[in-house]
């Protein structure tokens, strides 16, 4: 009798363990670094970008730490800290898992509208033998194709949830790392914790448009930068030294932006990398 006692209250924790897993794995917040390349040609500049995955029932938002307290704050002010007007390098993506909807959200550089692009996308995972630990979780390796990139990733059935950075998603577990094979952008997760909110502070994901009018935003900024402000007659100024402001050469401005745009011209989605002309 002691014997099926005790059977029994170890089968009890470890379902009440394996539930209260399940409860937090759908109400966390996991913070990863993301460090990647803008420039896959020189090795040695490498950018890094702190993002958080905030997870509340089937749905998560993927974004940069800054737009997180942005959205908190648009939520419950009406005001936030502003955008970060560079869609290859300020990733914003949102997962309805329950109706299999996926967006990647991006401000316009040049009219500050937003707008999003459905990511449709089937991930088909490779699960590979490989195993390892990566904070104190035991993990496993697995493989996928997406964004003309082939990537691995680890993941861990410890965290029963299908998640993972930016779009990824799928495998029976949290994905901790993934990096592409090219080694230009990698995810790694440096924090797990509880969600503390009971909202995800999601906002208004703007007007839906293809990938060719997303490239076609682009290639419309490289032609001319600063045509928003010009449209709304408004004139572009920096400090002129002595406490006052001056005008800005636009010319010398629009070529030190177009030498930006083709020297960091390195997306994620490569497949979809604009030929700027």
């Amino acid at each position: 009798m002691k014997t099926i006692l005790f059977f029994f209250q170890k089968t009890v924790c470890l379902i009440l363990f394996i539930f209260s897993l399940t409860i937090f794995a759908q109400n966390s917040s996991i913070s990863y670094e993301f460090i990647y390349k803008t420039n896959p040609t020189q090795k040695d500049r490498i950018k890094k970008q702190n993002y958080k995955l905030d997870i509340l029932g089937g749905k998560s938002i993927f974004r940069t730490e800054s737009r997180r307290s942005s959205d908190s704050l648009i939520a419950k002010t009406g005001f936030g800290l502003g955008y970060n007007t560079d869609p290859n390098h300020e990733l914003y993506l949102t997962k309805d898992r329950d109706h299999s909807i996926i967006r990647k959200h991006f401000v316009s550089p040049l009219s500050r509208d937003k707008f999003f692009i459905k990511i449709d996308d089937q991930l088909k995972w490779k699960i590979l033998p490989e195993t390892t630990v990566i904070a104190n979780f035991n993990c496993q390796k697995a493989e996928v194709e997406y964004g003309g990139r082939n990537w691995f990733a680890w993941f861990t059935k410890e965290i029963p949830v299908s998640e993972g950075p930016y779009c990824f998603h799928g495998l029976p577990g949290l994905i901790l790392q993934i990096q592409d094979d090219q080694e230009d952008y990698l995810f790694k997760a440096t924090e797990i914790k509880n969600l503390a909110n009971s909202s995800l502070f999601e906002i208004d994901g703007g007007k839906q448009i293809t990938w060719n009018q997303f490239n076609k935003i682009l290639q419309d900024y490289f032609d001319s930068p600063y045509n928003f402000a010009k449209a709304k007659g408004m004139k572009v100024v920096k400090d002129n030294g002595s406490g006052g402001t001056m005008e800005i050469d636009y010319r010398k401005r629009v070529k030190e932006t177009q030498e930006m745009l083709l020297e960091n011209n390195n997306p994620i989605e490569l497949n979809y990398k604009i030929k700027y002309r």
